[in-house]
Order: structure tokens, then C-alpha cells, then sequence
């Protein structure tokens, strides 16, 4: 398989398809992307004008500046991980390190398992790569947590790598030590890699965080995605980085050598100076309780509309489930059309996920109240239109 053919194989996002066809109409709410809407730090937009000014928009080294990947191994260690500099790599985001990890352990014909819903990036990156995808299903009865069981009953020879992402984008997810434990057991019995997307860390409301790197030590196939996108507001910047085991040094390289060159130079600078600082913590503290106050926002209004939803416990998203029998495309464009709210179709995200529609909670909270009015309405009215 070539990387045409795998191009060919992937669809369009269908979040950028709805979001061009809202760009044409007014009184649009549009619930579709996770970006968050608060500014970017005031102490990092000085720090990074100060290093612009002083010249710092050149090219760098090609896996980061060493000051910042030495930052990043520190805070690993201190949660007493043995993550050294030579692990880490900043990346063009998470999507660029989710591409630098998957093109560095997958071959063509090689088989990636995804738990779905899931974030479509991982099934498309993998399918541009050759491999083949095969997800395993979570359900709302459940949490949307994955069964180690169910995931141990799949794997096979041809199985290379395992994605994980908690807490967990559309689902909101979170999984705890006990389970992370288990799946890595599962990935380690199969000698397959384990990719966990990272990049919600920050945002858990319920239960705590649990790093897929704290197993390394006793697995060392596994790779860890992070990104300081959503945490410091600057989606636009494309900074993020992998963790990776040193045996997949080089072929890392390779991948970012020809497909960034280096990442943004003074970005790198810029989040270095204030990444520490009383600042941002109490900004990212801030941003993390606002998100739980619309959390609760979000899932009362659908709960009050008749809408299932299983209340996130992380991430930026809820997800509810459609009455029986609507089809999510259908459902989501006459959403669009008739009451000017642009959520994203369950589908995008795998199997696991019809039946269902996702709405991101980074919009102020009257905003996702009116949202939910609308698709309470919309749903009331498309039900009994349906004779569903």
C-alpha cells in the first residue's frame, strides 16, 4: 500500500465540512471544535514578544530546544518517572506527534487497535501509514471505558500498537490507575506499542490523572502524546511533544526532520520562561474550573431536554446519545439548517460512536445553555416528525 492509496482511504473531517457550512449563515452557535475561547496568557504573549524582538525566530534544533525538552523530562521525573531528555521530542502539536510516534513502530499490513469513540486522527494517521485499524467499541453503560478482557480477546500477531486517550476526546473518559494498568498488561503480553494521547491532563473533574508513562519503567513500549495547545490557549502555535522509548530515537528524527524541520522557535522560548510560573498554574486552575461549571451546565440542560448523556469526567466535550433510530449525519446537518447549532456527527469519531453527536464545552456557558435549548427543541420536533 502506498501513502496515495492511504490517502484515498481517508475521508474528509466532517467537524471542517459543517464548520464551512455554518461560515454562511447567521445567529450560528456552533458547539463543533474544542478550542478554547479564553485569550492567550498575558505573561506568555509578553514573554513571547520578548524573544521575538531579541531574534529568536530562526531555525532551532530539529526535536527542540534542549532547555525545554530537559523541563518537560523533569516534570515526568518528578512524579519519580524515569523520563530522560533523550525521550522527548517537541513536536508541530499532538497531531504532529501522533504521527511521528505512529510512523516510527507501524509497517504496512501492521494492525492498530483503537477503542471507539475516538479522536479520528488515530485511525486516519494509521491508515495513511498502511496499517489497519480495528476498533474496539466502549459504550455509555459502561463509561466509555475500555475492557482489558474485551481488548486481550482481539489482539493478535499482526497487532503493533494499542491507542489510549485519557481522559478521552469526544467521551470524556477518564481511566484510572487500576485500568491503565491493565491495558498496558494486555499491550506488554502482545509485545505491542502503547500510544496515549495525553493532551486533557489538565482537565479532569472527576477521579485524578494517571500517565500512561508512569508504566514504563516496567514496559518500555510505550509512547505518550501531549500538547500545550488547549492548556495555554494557543491552539495556534503548534507546540506539543512525544515521549518516546531511545530505541525509536532515529527513526523520530527522520520522521520530524522531513516533515516539520523544527518546531516554532520562539514559542518554545516563550513557554520555557513562564511554564513554572504562579501564573499559569492559577490560569490553568482557573480554566479547569470553568470548564467543570459548563460541564454541569451542558449535561443539566440535556438532561432537563430528555437527552441520555453520561456526564464527562474530563476533556473539553460531551457526548450524548440520539433517541433510537436517528441516523447522526442526518440528524446534525438538519440540525445546522433549522436551528443553527453545528455539533459533530458521533460517527466521525468510529463505530462506537453512532448514534450519538458530540457539542465541546469551550464556549461561554449561556452560550452551550442556548445551544442545548435549540437541540432540545430540534430533537423534540425531529422525533415526532419521524414517528420515532
Amino acid at each position: 500500500m502506498t501513502l496515495i492509496d492511504g490517502i484515498d482511504s481517508v475521508r474528509a473531517s466532517k467537524i471542517e465540512d459543517l464548520f464551512e457550512l455554518a461560515s454562511s449563515m447567521n445567529d450560528v452557535i456552533n458547539l463543533s471544535i474544542g478550542e478554547p475561547d479564553a485569550d492567550v496568557p498575558d505573561v506568555l504573549k509578553d514573554a513571547a514578544a520578548r524573544h521575538i524582538k531579541n531574534g529568536k525566530n530562526k531555525y532551532g534544533p530539529l526535536r527542540g530546544i534542549p532547555q525545554l525538552r530537559e523541563k518537560i523530562a523533569a516534570k515526568y521525573a518528578e512524579r519519580g518517572l524515569d523520563v530522560k531528555v533523550e525521550n522527548v521530542s517537541i513536536t508541530m502539536g499532538a497531531q504532529n506527534a501522533i504521527f511521528a510516534g505512529f510512523a516510527s513502530v507501524l509497517r504496512s499490513g501492521d494492525e492498530v487497535i483503537v477503542f471507539s469513540p475516538a479522536f479520528p486522527t488515530y485511525a486516519a494517521v494509521a491508515t495513511l501509514i498502511g496499517a489497519r485499524v480495528r476498533f474496539v467499541n466502549t459504550t455509555l453503560n459502561n463509561g466509555y471505558v475500555p475492557d482489558p478482557d474485551r481488548l486481550r480477546s482481539v489482539i493478535n500477531s499482526s497487532t503493533r500498537a494499542i491507542v489510549i486517550n485519557s481522559p478521552s476526546n469526544p467521551t470524556g473518559a477518564v481511566y484510572d490507575r487500576r485500568l491503565m494498568r491493565e491495558l498496558i498488561d494486555v499491550a506488554s503480553e502482545a509485545g505491542a506499542y502503547v500510544l496515549s494521547d495525553e493532551v486533557y491532563e489538565e482537565f479532569v473533574y472527576e477521579g485524578s490523572f494517571v500517565s500512561a508513562a508512569e508504566f514504563a519503567d516496567s514496559y518500555d513500549r510505550v509512547l505518550v502524546v501531549n500538547s500545550f495547545s488547549k492548556t495555554l490557549c494557543i491552539t495556534g502555535w503548534r507546540l506539543g511533544y512525544l515521549l518516546a522509548p531511545q530505541e525509536l530515537s532515529e527513526r523520530i528524527g527522520k520522521v520530524l526532520l522531513y516533515g516539520h524541520t523544527c518546531p516554532p522557535t520562539f514559542a518554545q522560548y516563550a513557554i520555557l520562561d513562564v511554564i513554572d510560573s504562579d501564573e499559569i498554574k492559577e490560569f490553568v486552575k482557573r480554566s479547569r474550573e470553568e470548564y467543570l461549571r459548563r460541564r454541569d451546565v451542558a449535561v443539566l440542560a440535556l438532561n432537563y431536554h430528555g437527552i441520555e448523556v453520561c456526564p464527562p469526567k474530563g476533556a473539553l466535550y460531551v457526548f450524548p446519545r440520539l433517541p433510537a433510530g436517528l441516523d447522526d449525519d442526518e440528524f446534525c446537518l438538519s440540525l445546522l439548517n433549522r436551528e443553527r447549532v453545528v455539533a459533530v456527527p458521533g460517527n466521525t469519531f468510529g463505530p462506537g460512536g453512532e448514534g450519538h453527536f458530540r457539542i465541546s464545552i469551550t464556549s461561554p456557558a449561556q452560550i452551550i445553555e442556548e445551544g442545548v435549548r435549540r437541540i432540545g427543541r430540534f430533537v423534540r420536533e425531529y422525533v415526532s416528525s419521524r414517528g420515532v
